[in-house]
C-alpha cells in the first residue's frame, strides 16, 4: 500500500537504520560481495529497500537514524537491558560505515542523539512532524514503534522480513494485529515482555491475555487494582511481577521530545552528487543497484542534483555469468552450484521459487534479491531449498508445494504469496492467471521480449531456459510487491492471507495423497458398459435395418430423417440436428430413439469415465487428480486429470463407479456432506423470518418451505408440492427464473411463474435480498460475498440486454455461491490443520462440491469423525447452523448409503 500524504510534498518517511541493516544482512546469502571478497550483502538488501521505498512511495522527505555507539538512559534503568544478544557478526559491522556512506552520497540526512536510541529519534521527528500538521511513516522492524500510530499523521511501515516483506499499519491496522489501540501498545508489551531486548514480562501473560486485562481494567494500575478478580494463578504472576511490568512499560515507551539539531522542514530531499554517487556505487561494485538508481535520480524522486548524466557502470569480476535489465528489474542468473546461497537465510525471509515447464530445473532467489540460483530439481541443493526454504512464494506455489512434498518435506509451510491466486482474487474474471497476463496488468512498464532474454528484455516464455526461469523468480517478487497491496486496497487481504493461501497447502496434500482405487472393480463396471454398449449398438442397426456407424452424425442424420422419415427439428449448418434435445423430442416415433439415448448415456459413461479414470490410475493405485481454486469465478473449487467432480451421481450406473474408490487397504473412508448449505445461506443473507423458523422448527426443511408455499399444513403437502417447492429452494441459489423452473417441471412458464410468485409472497425477505443484490451489483460493477469475495460483473452495466440479464443471474446466485465455496474452504483448512494438530494419520484425500472424503485408520475412527464434524459446522456462523450428513465405508459408494 503506497503511504500518501495530504496536497503538497510527499509524506516524511523515517528510516530505522540498524533494524534495517540487520534484516538486510539476515535475508541475503552472505556470498554477496566485491571482488576483494568485501562482504556486501547488507549494503546490497538496505539499498534495495531504500530503492524500493523511494519508487512506491514517492517520499518528500526522508532520514535514516541509528543508534550511538555507548549506552542509553534504558541501560541505567535496567543494568540487564539488551544482555545476551548474540554478537554482531563479524561482517556486518563493517557494512554499517558503508550503509552510513550510501545514505550520506544521496544526500539523506542521518539523525542520531548520544544516550538515545534510534527509535526515540524516529519518535520525536515524527511527532513534531504532526504538530506541524505533516504525515509520516517510520520504517522499521521493531513492533515498539506500533505505539507511535496515529490517525491521520502517523503510520509505520512494518518491516515483517526479508527485504520487500512489509505491512503499512495505521491505527486500525494495529488494533487489529494488536487487539489495541497504539497508545496503549507499550503496555501490552510491559507484560507481554520483549525478549530480544532482555525484557522478560509476566509468566504466564501472552499478547491476547495483556490486550484482554487491559480492555477490562484500562491501564496498568487499574490492572493491579484489581488483582483479586483475576484466577489464582494469574494473580500469583501479577501480584509477583508488578514492579517488572512497570519498568518495561518505563523503558519501552519512546522518547518524542528528544533534543536534536534538525527539523522535520530539514528533511527535504535533494543535493546529491552524481558522479559522487557513482563512485561509491562502483566502489562496492554495485552494478545492477546503480542501474536502479539512476532511473529515479532521473526521474528525481531523491530531488535535484548536481553532475551531469551517467553510464552504468562495466561488469567487474565478481558480476554474475549472465544479467539483464527490464525496466525496474533486474535479473542475475548465478552459476549453478553445489549450494543455493538462500537456503543458509531460509528461515529469516521469504524466497521466490519457480519450476521450469518440464519441471527439471529449480530456481530461487531471496525476495527483493535480483541473484537467482538455478540448480537441477534431483540435486541435493535443490531438495534443501525445497525443504527448508520458508516462508515461500512463487507464480504457482502449489506446484512448487508438490516438488517440495516429493523431496521428503511431508508438511511443507503455508505459501506466504502466490501470484496467481493473488490475480484470481482481484480479477476473478480474467481466467488468464500466467505470467504475462499478469505482468501486462500490474507491471505494465515492463518490456516484453517473446523471444529471449538476451537484448535486456525479459523473457517469459516459461521453458527450461535460465534465463526465462530467473525472469519469472524476479518478476513473480516483483508482481507481489505490486499485487498485494492492492489486495489490501480492495478488501481481499483477509480472504487471501486466511483461506486461499492456506488452502494451497490442503490441495498440494491432498494431491500428492491421491486417492486409492480399486482396479478391478473399475475394470469390471468398464467392461460390462462396454458389452451393453455393444449390445445397444447392435440392437441400434437392427432397427435401423442396416448397419451404419452409429457415432457418425452424418450416417444418423440420414437414417433418422431420410430412411426413417421422422421429423427433423432444429437445422445446423451441416444439416439437421440429431443433439439430445432433438431425439427426446422424438420418443414414442420409433423405438430407436429410445435405444439411441440410452446408447449415448451408457457410451459417455465408459468413455468418460470408463476409460478415462483407468488411463489416470497411477502405479501406487491411486488416481492423483489435479485441483484448481483459481477457475471458478464464483469461487469454487475445480478438478482436472481427470475430473472428479464430474462422477456421475443421478443415474444408477453412473452411480457404480463410486464403488471403485476405496481407502487405504484396512482403513475406513469417511464421506460428509453439507446438509442444505446454499439453502442455509439463502436464509442467512435474507433474513427471512419464515425460512429461518422453518429451519428452527427441525423438521423436514422442504417438506416445511412447501407448506408456506402452497399454504397447507406440513403433514398435507404432497410429495409434487415437496419436490417443487425443493426446486425453487435450489434453483434460486443458481438464479433460475421462471423459464428455468418450467423447463425442469416439464409445464408452462405460467404455471413456473404462479409456483415462484407463492414462494416469494410466502417467503418475501428472499426477494429482497435477490433484488437488493442485483441492484447493487448494478452500481457498483461487481458482487462481493461476506468474507470479502469479489465477482465482476461488467455486462451488468454496459453488455447487450441478453448478456445484462444472464448478468442479473449471475448477481443473484453470486453471494449464495461464493459464500458456500468460501465456507467450504475454510472448512478444508481448518480440518487439514486439525487433523495434523492431533497427530493423526487420518488425512483428507477428496473433495467434491460440499463432500469430502477422509480416510482413517480404524484406531482413529472416532477422532476422525469428531474433527469432521466439529471443523465443518464450526466453519463459519450462520443464522443457521451448518450441518453435515456423515458415513463410514470401504468405498465411496458404501459411505454415502
Amino acid at each position: 500500500m503506497s503511504a500518501t500524504a495530504e496536497d503538497g510534498p510527499g509524506p516524511l518517511f523515517l528510516l530505522d537504520g540498524m533494524s534495517l541493516a540487520f534484516r538486510a544482512y539476515f535475508a541475503l546469502p552472505p556470498d554477496l560481495a566485491t571482488s576483494e571478497g568485501v562482504v556486501t550483502n547488507a549494503l546490497h538488501g538496505f539499498a534495495s529497500m531504500l530503492l524500493s521505498i523511494v519508487r512506491d512511495h514517492q517520499p518528500g522527505a526522508l532520514a535514516v537514524a541509528f543508534d550511538l555507539p555507548g549506552g542509553t538512559f534504558r541501560d541505567d534503568l535496567v543494568e540487564e537491558y539488551k544482555g545476551g544478544r548474540a554478537e554482531t557478526p563479524d561482517d556486518l559491522l563493517p557494512q554499517f560505515d558503508m550503509i552510513k556512506q550510501l545514505v550520506e552520497v544521496l544526500a539523506i540526512p542521518i539523525v542520531s542523539k548520544p544516550r538515545f536510541e534510534a527509535d526515540d529519534v524516529l519518535a520525536t521527528l515524527a511527532t513534531s512532524a504532526r504538530d506541524v500538521g505533516r504525515s509520516s511513516v517510520v520504517v522499521t522492524g521493531d513492533r515498539d514503534c506500533f505505539q507511535l500510530v496515529e490517525d491521520p499523521y502517523i503510520r509505520v511501515l512494518y518491516n515483517r522480513r526479508g527485504v520487500s516483506d512489509y505491512t503499512l499499519y495505521d491505527e486500525a491496522g494495529i488494533i487489529e494485529r494488536t487487539g489495541l489501540e497504539p497508545a496503549r501498545y507499550p503496555m501490552l508489551a510491559a507484560l507481554r515482555g520483549d525478549p530480544s531486548d532482555n525484557l522478560p514480562g509476566v509468566p504466564g501473560v501472552g499478547e491476547k491475555t495483556a490486550a484482554k486485562l487491559l480492555h477490562t481494567y484500562g491501564d496498568l494500575p487499574g490492572i493491579f487494582a484489581n488483582l483479586e478478580a483475576l484466577t489464582p494463578k494469574l494473580r500469583e504472576n501479577m501480584s509477583a511481577n508488578e514492579e517488572r511490568a512497570l519498568k518495561n512499560f518505563e523503558v519501552m515507551t519512546l522518547v518524542r521530545d528528544v533534543p536534536l539539531a534538525v527539523d522535520p522542514q530539514d528533511l527535504e530531499l535533494g543535493g546529491w552528487d552524481r558522479a559522487e554517487a557513482q563512485a561509491l556505487f562502483e566502489r562496492y561494485e554495485l552494478n545492477s543497484i546503480w542501474r536502479r538508481t539512476v532511473a529515479l535520480l532521473d526521474a528525481g524522486a531523491f530531488g535535484s542534483g548536481t553532475g551531469g548524466a551517467s553510464t552504468p557502470p562495466l561488469a567487474t569480476s565478481n558480476e554474475p555469468l549472465e544479467s539483464s535489465m527490464t525496466g525496474s528489474l533486474e535479473i542475475s542468473v548465478l552459476d549453478e552450484v553445489g549450494s543455493i546461497p538462500v537456503a543458509e537465510s531460509a528461515a529469516t525471509g521469504r524466497h521466490t521459487v519457480a519450476l521450469s515447464a518440464a519441471g527439471d530445473l529449480l530456481a530461487t532467489a531471496a525476495a527483493g534479491s535480483s541473484a537467482v540460483a538455478i540448480v537441477p530439481v534431483e540435486s541435493p541443493s535443490s531438495r534443501e531449498v525445497l525443504c527448508s526454504v520458508e516462508p515461500m512464494q512463487a507464480l504457482d506455489s502449489k506446484r512448487v508445494l508438490r516438488a517440495a512434498i516429493t523431496a521428503g518435506n511431508e508438511s511443507p509451510a503455508i505459501p506466504s504469496g502466490d501470484a496467481g491466486v493473488a490475480g484470481y482474487l482481484l480479477d476473478a474474471a480474467s481466467g488468464d492467471y500466467g505470467l504475462r497476463a499478469l505482468m501486462a496488468t500490474y507491471l505494465p512498464s515492463v518490456a516484453v521480449n517473446e523471444e529471449s532474454a538476451t537484448e535486456g528484455q525479459l523473457a517469459l516464455d516459461q521453458t527450461a531456459d535460465r534465463h526465462a526461469l530467473a525472469s519469472e523468480v524476479v518478476a513473480v517478487d516483483q508482481l507481489l510487491l505490486a499485487m498485494e497491496p492492492r489486495l489490501e486496497d480492495e478488501g481481499l487481504g483477509a480472504l487471501y492471507r486466511d483461506i486461499e493461501l492456506p488452502l494451497v497447502r490442503v490441495l498440494a496434500r491432498m494431491e500428492d495423497r491421491g486417492i486409492a482405487v480399486d482396479v478391478e472393480v473399475l475394470r469390471s463396471i468398464t467392461e460390462d458398459l462396454t458389452q451393453r454398449v455393444g449390445a445397444l449398438e447392435a440392437s441400434i442397426q437392427e432397427l435401423a435395418g442396416h448397419p451404419f456407424k452409429v457415432n457418425s452424425t452424418p450416417q444418423l442424420r440420414q437414417v433418422l430423417f431420410e430412411e426413417l422419415g421422422l421429423p427433423p427439428g432444429r437445422k445446423t449448418k451441416t444439416g439437421f440436428s440429431t443433439d439430445a434435445s432433438t431425439l427426446e423430442g422424438l420418443l414414442g416415433q420409433h423405438p430407436i430413439i429410445e435405444a439411441l439415448l440410452r446408447y449415448r448415456e451408457l457410451e459417455k459413461l465408459r468413455s468418460t469415465y470408463g476409460d478415462t479414470l483407468l488411463a489416470e490410475v497411477q502405479p501406487d493405485g491411486r488416481i492423483h487428480a489435479t485441483f484448481r481454486q483459481t477457475v471458478a469465478r464464483t469461487g469454487r473449487l475445480s478438478s482436472e486429470q481427470p475430473n472428479l467432480h464430474n462422477i456421475p451421481v443421478r443415474s444408477e450406473e453412473g452411480r457404480r463407479f463410486r464403488e471403485a474408490f476405496v481407502p487405504t487397504p484396512g482403513w475406513g473412508l469417511l464421506v460428509a456432506d453439507y446438509d442444505q448449505v446454499e439453502l442455509r445461506i439463502i436464509a442467512h443473507l435474507s433474513g427471512d423470518e419464515g425460512l429461518l423458523a422453518a429451519f428452527a422448527s427441525g423438521e423436514d426443511i422442504h417438506r416445511s418451505i412447501a407448506a408456506g408455499v402452497f399454504g397447507v399444513e406440513p403433514a398435507s403437502v404432497s410429495h409434487e408440492q415437496r419436490e417443487r417447492a425443493k426446486m425453487v429452494s435450489y434453483g434460486l441459489a443458481y438464479g433460475m427464473e421462471a423459464f428455468g423452473l418450467a423447463r425442469r417441471l416439464g409445464g408452462d412458464i405460467g404455471e413456473a411463474k404462479e409456483i415462484m410468485d407463492r414462494y416469494f409472497a410466502a417467503f418475501p425477505a428472499v426477494k429482497g435480498y435477490m433484488d437488493a443484490t442485483v441492484a447493487e451489483a448494478r452500481a457498483q460493477g461487481f458482487t462481493r460475498t461476506e468474507l470479502g469475495r469479489i465477482r465482476p460483473l461488467p455486462e451488468l452495466i454496459s453488455g447487450p440486454r441478453a448478456a445484462q440479464a444472464a448478468a442479473e443471474r449471475q448477481a443473484m446466485n453470486a453471494g449464495i455461491q461464493g459464500l458456500a465455496a468460501d465456507i467450504f474452504k475454510v472448512a478444508l483448512v481448518r480440518l487439514d490443520r486439525r487433523l495434523e494438530t492431533e497427530d493423526l494419520k487420518a488425512r483428507i484425500v477428496l473433495q467434491v462440491h460440499d463432500e469430502v472424503l477422509v480416510e482413517a485408520p480404524p484406531d482413529e475412527r472416532e477422532r476422525a469423525e469428531a474433527a469432521t464434524i466439529e471443523e465443518l459446522t464450526q466453519a463459519a456462523a450462520l443464522r443457521v447452523p451448518l450441518k453435515v450428513s456423515l458415513g463410514w465405508g470401504s468405498s465411496w459408494a458404501t459411505a454415502k448409503g
